[in-house]
This record gives structure tokens, C-alpha cells and sequence, in this order.
């Protein structure tokens, strides 16, 4: 489905990276199987057979420690409490922007007659689920909670570049720009850009090694990255970047651009490097600019997550996107279950959701 899926996206205003076909392919070829998925891909096709729209889920079913089975369905890229994959951001379904309302009313109505407990929507912004949920409480009696909730920072890179430093707070100018003198001339240091997925795959997770105790990415993330590269289509491109000092590589810096928005999917750096340097936050600010310098990046997004110690990417002055994890249950059992909680101990929440598995 590469060549309908990409020309829907595009009539879509779902996310060009995360919902694109490379991405999601190449997730559910690493871990559909691996994790013992059911896939089920639902599409809306117009009078005319066209392809209208897409919710590209899949099923997994898991049996509580007191005999009951849940059916939960997940949107392909994310794996909530069924195991460890890359996170997919901006997660919803494909929808031609002409025929909206009336594809995701027709999907609700498909699911309103499938068998499932739980629909889980892992990293969803607010917008899909305020178009989403009109759609599911008309076809469908669902409680809706919240699991989780996260935000990340998203840069307009639409004006001046140095008007954007000029807004930035002392300390992050001097680490993201003014420190450039430190490092290109007392340290012949350089931004060069990396063409080579395997050896960049390869350093990424030797500096996470060397700071986090363990790599970026497992086996299986390394190869889902690699076949992403291989597969990105019309309108992305890999943008991956090093720092060298003395020919010695001690930064890098991975970059999707999909659409008009450059995406940063990790970093990795010699963190004891230079007493005056931040080398990510160095990193940062080179490829900012480069996103600046380039007329067909709109926004250069951060992704959600924090820092090791702070979270660093507020200081960027970019726009704040919050993600949420939600949980639409339908299973009447469960929302007795769930409902029970709130008249617990809060000490004792935990462990029941630990044994029932909720």
C-alpha cells in the first residue's frame, strides 16, 4: 500500500514522518511478529474507490493472573504495557482532509461492531483526539482515561536565525552559539554533515553507552532504524550530523526531515568533552541554524522527553506540545474495575493494577 498510503498522507494533515508508510512498515516489520501482534489495518474507500482514509492498528490480547482476557487495540508504532519498540509521536489515523468527519464516523462504526475491551492511543496530541472522540461517543459507550501525558518543544524556524538567538536566555546562547569560537578554533572543531546510517547507527550508541550505561537503541531498534532510512520516500530525508574536533567525531545528531518540519530523533555526545562546552546543546544550535537556512523546514521539533537532569528543550523558546496517553474503554467489567481504583488506598493502586494488568 506505499504509493496510497503516501498520496493520502499527503491530502492528510496527519504527521509526514510518524504516520507515514517508512515509518510505520518498517515498525511493523520489526515488531509485529516479534512482540505476537494481530494486525488490523481498517480503510475508507469513497464511491469512487478512492482511499479515504486509514487506522493502522493491530490487536493484542492478554489473560490477568485471575483468568480474565483482555483485548486491548493499539495504533501501529506504539506498544503500551506490551513491550519495548521506538516511540512514535503524533500517533492518529489518515484521514483525506476533505472527507474527515465522514471516514473517522465510518471507522468508529467498524470498531462500534468489532470485539475489543480497549482502544489505546499512545502519544496522541490534543487535536486527534478532539476529532477522534466527536466520532467514537457517537457510535460507542467508551470511558476515556488518561494514562500518561508528556510535552515537547517545537521551534519556528520561519524568521531570523539570529533574531531566534537574540531571544534565547543568556546561558543557552552561550552554549547553543557564542561557544562556536571554543570549539572551531581553539579545538579545530567543525559541523559536517554523515551520509553513512550504519557507522552513525554505531557511534550513537557507543556515547549512550559511555553515558547512560547502555545503548540507544537495541538490535531490534537498530534495525528498524536502518530499514526507516532505507525506505524514506518523496518528501523526507535523513539529516545526519557530526562534530568532529581534530578529525575525531564527538557529537552526533540524527535528523528526519518529513514535510516541512525537521524532526531530532536522538543525540549522542562525549559528555566530558570540554569543561566550557555542552556539546548537545552545541549540536543543537548548528543544526537550528541549518534548519533556518533552509526555505522548506517550517518547524524544527524537539519531540517530547526531558533531559538527563533538566528539561533542557523549554529553553529553546519554542511553542510547547503536550502528548497524552489514553485509554477508551469499553469492556463494562473493566470500567468497574477502573472505577474501583479511585476508592482505594492510593498505596495500594499500584499493585492492583499490577496484578490485574490495567
Amino acid at each position: 500500500m506505499q504509493s496510497d498510503w503516501q498520496a493520502l498522507l499527503k491530502r492528510s494533515d496527519a504527521d509526514p514522518l510518524f504516520m507515514s508508510w517508512p515509518w510505520q512498515a518498517s515498525w511493523w516489520e520489526v515488531w509485529g511478529s516479534q512482540l505476537g501482534l494481530q494486525l488490523l489495518l481498517l480503510a475508507v474507500y469513497d464511491s469512487k474507490d478512492q482511499l479515504v482514509a486509514l487506522a493502522p492498528l493491530y490487536s493484542n490480547s492478554r489473560v490477568t493472573p485471575v483468568g480474565w482476557r483482555i483485548n486491548r487495540l493499539h495504533v501501529v508504532g506504539n506498544a503500551w504495557k506490551v513491550g519495548p519498540t521506538v516511540r512514535t509521536e503524533y500517533i492518529g489515523f489518515i484521514a483525506d482532509s476533505r472527507h474527515k468527519a465522514g471516514s473517522l464516523e465510518a471507522l468508529a462504526g467498524y470498531l462500534s461492531g468489532a470485539v475489543w475491551d480497549e482502544l489505546i492511543l499512545a502519544d496522541v496530541s490534543r487535536k486527534v483526539m478532539d476529532d477522534l472522540e466527536p466520532a467514537l461517543d457517537g457510535q460507542l459507550d467508551v470511558s476515556r482515561l488518561v494514562r500518561s501525558e508528556s510535552e515537547g518543544v517545537v521551534i519556528d524556524v520561519t524568521g531570523d536565525y539570529s533574531g531566534w538567538l537574540v531571544e534565547l536566555g543568556k546561558s543557552t546562547r552561550l552554549k547553543a552559539y557564542n561557544r562556536r569560537n571554543v570549539f572551531e578554533n581553539a579545538l579545530q572543531g567543525e559541523w559536517h554533515s554523515w551520509t553513512d546510517a550504519d557507522s552513525f547507527l554505531e557511534r550513537l550508541n557507543e556515547f549512550h553507552q559511555e553515558r547512560w550505561g547502555k545503548p540507544c537503541f537495541d538490535s531490534h531498534a537498530v534495525r528498524f532504524h536502518r530499514l526507516l532510512l532505507a525506505r524514506l520516500s518523496e518528501g523526507q530525508q535523513a539529516r545526519l550530523s557530526v562534530l568532529a574536533s581534530e578529525g575525531k567525531v564527538v557529537s552526533v545528531l540524527y535528523d528526519i526531515c518529513a514535510g516541512n518540519r525537521m524532526y531530532n530523533l536522538q543525540a549522542g555526545f562525549a559528555e566530558d568533552f570540554h569543561p566550557k562546552l555542552s556539546l548537545g546543546t552545541l549540536h543543537l544550535g548548528y543544526a537550528i541554524e541549518q534548519a533556518f537556512k533552509d526555505p522548506a523546514v517550517v518547524e524544527y521539533d524537539l519531540l517530547a522527553g526531558a533531559g538527563k537532569n533538566t528539561f533542557y528543550k523549554s529553553h529553546f523558546k519554542g511553542s510547547v506540545v503536550r502528548f497524552t496517553t489514553v485509554e477508551y474503554v469499553r469492556s463494562p467489567l473493566l470500567k468497574l474495575a477502573y472505577g474501583a481504583r479511585g476508592y482505594l488506598p492510593q498505596g495500594l493502586v499500584s499493585s492492583v493494577n499490577r496484578f490485574f494488568r490495567l
